[in-house]
């Protein structure tokens, strides 16, 4: 008996992201979907306008999985402001886009601007909405909003993040109590495996693969510049300690 063959996937068409201009002001780029192209997971820092050249119909996914569906028109233009998503074009023809990020509106989002403190007794801890298995205190800031931020995260004894990355911020850890294992390759890839003790900083550069887990109780302290992107290598893998 003759095996049936499985037919051969299609490969999706990908869009073309070309960068126009960019200077301590603006960053210019124009885009380019073929029916049914896409951009994968990225941030815009900076709010923007975007420029419809041509097309009809687009699809962009938030890091939360919200999927939201834009009609839009030749010569249409939107104002942004700072996230991040993925975009499908959805028409039946080719989608053109131009967008300009406003770099100089970063002074708009640039945090607090009184002194204060803020005790521990002041802290209210709640389930992070980028990775609810931990809970979080919002100490400055919102990592899901542009502007600089501060966090405490709370990980219980267990707790593991799968390998991902941050496109385009540096993660910035602080051990505050308890202990933090961490590697930059995947479970059973043989990557070397490191841990942190209370007190330490570890530092991840943008767009490093590195994955985390706790044997116990361990509060973190994260600062950056959001909005913060989740990258995960293994969409398949939340979990692989």
């Amino acid at each position: 008996m003759t095996a049936l063959r499985q037919p051969a996937s299609i490969p999706q068409p990908q869009a073309v992201r070309r960068e126009v201009l960019e200077n301590e002001h603006v960053l210019v780029t124009e885009t380019t979907y073929p029916v049914g192209g896409s951009v994968p997971m990225h941030t815009h820092r900076f709010p923007h306008v975007l420029y419809v050249i041509e097309g009809r119909t687009a699809q962009t996914t938030a890091p939360d999985g919200a999927v939201k569906t834009i009609e839009v028109q030749p010569g249409a233009t939107l104002w942004r402001e700072p996230q991040s998503h993925s975009t499908r074009n959805l028409g039946s023809t080719p989608l053109r886009i131009v967008e300009v990020e406003i770099k100089d509106t970063l002074n708009r989002y640039g945090g607090e601007r009184s002194p204060r403190a803020i005790a521990p007794a002041d802290l209210q801890w709640i389930p992070d909405s980028l990775d609810p298995t931990r809970t979080m205190a919002l100490v400055v800031g919102d990592p899901t909003k542009a502007g600089p931020y501060t966090v405490r995260m709370r990980a219980r004894p267990g707790y593991v993040i799968a390998l991902h990355q941050h496109p385009h911020e540096d993660e910035n850890l602080t051990v505050l109590s308890g202990s933090l294992h961490w590697s930059c390759g995947a479970a059973g890839s043989g990557a070397p495996e490191h841990m942190a003790p209370a007190g330490s900083l570890v530092l991840f550069p943008a767009g490093t693969p590195h994955r985390l887990w706790s044997t116990e109780e361990t509060v973190l302290q994260m600062t950056g510049i959001g909005p913060r992107t989740y990258v995960y290598l293994h969409p398949a893998q939340h979990s692989d300690a």
